[in-house]
């Protein structure tokens, strides 16, 4: 068992932490978590005080399922709580004790120039995702053109028709056929689509 209050005493901080995880198999979720907590008892800069594990539920509107774990831990200095937070991401931090942190100044310069590292970081991550996701959209708009276009070469064929050569969802169709309308790609009479 951790003496607490002599941890405390060396400058350690008590912190209590809700990690939540969503997964399936059930049994795989709640045996993930586990080994996730063993795997944290490893780290030296941190002594763990107690664990306490919900039980896992199914997630409403989905086959997954939910748990979380709630830890109460001492951790050896602020940055350990903020590396934690940015790795494990925690859906609730709590510091419990001590009630009043004392940081030297070159402590929180170095405790914000991490946080700005790791925020430009997640930043670009963001920004390339974001990049990559238009480049998708667009490679995927491409596709679903060239796919009503040479299901136009057939002939003439009404929206029913088309979707069924396409396979491009009834619902999404009409905001492509608009488009090439307007660009005299196709024409539309009769209900019936053709190339123009």
């Amino acid at each position: 068992m951790v003496n607490i209050k002599s941890k405390l005493e060396e400058g350690w901080i008590q912190v209590a932490f809700i990690v939540e995880m969503m997964g399936k198999p059930q049994e795989h979720l709640e045996k993930t978590l586990k080994e996730y907590v063993d795997n944290l008892k490893k780290d030296k800069h941190i002594e763990f005080i107690n664990e306490d594990y919900a039980e896992s539920e199914p997630v409403e509107d989905s086959t997954m399922f939910s748990t979380f774990v709630e830890l109460e831990v001492l951790m050896k200095d602020p940055k350990k709580i903020m590396d934690f937070c940015f790795d494990f991401m925690p859906s609730s931090v709590e510091i419990i004790e001590p009630t009043t942190l004392h940081i030297k100044n070159e402590d929180l310069n170095s405790l914000f120039n991490d946080l700005q590292a790791r925020l430009h970081k997640v930043d670009m991550v963001a920004k390339n995702a974001n990049q990559q996701n238009k480049i998708l959209s667009k490679n995927g708009a491409i596709l679903v053109f060239n796919s009503i276009l040479l299901a136009l070469k057939q002939g003439p064929v009404t929206l029913d028709e088309l979707h069924k050569l396409t396979r491009v969802p009834e619902s999404e169709l009409p905001k492509f056929l608009e488009k090439m309308v307007a660009d005299k790609k196709v024409k539309l009479a009769n209900k019936k689509y053709s190339l123009i």
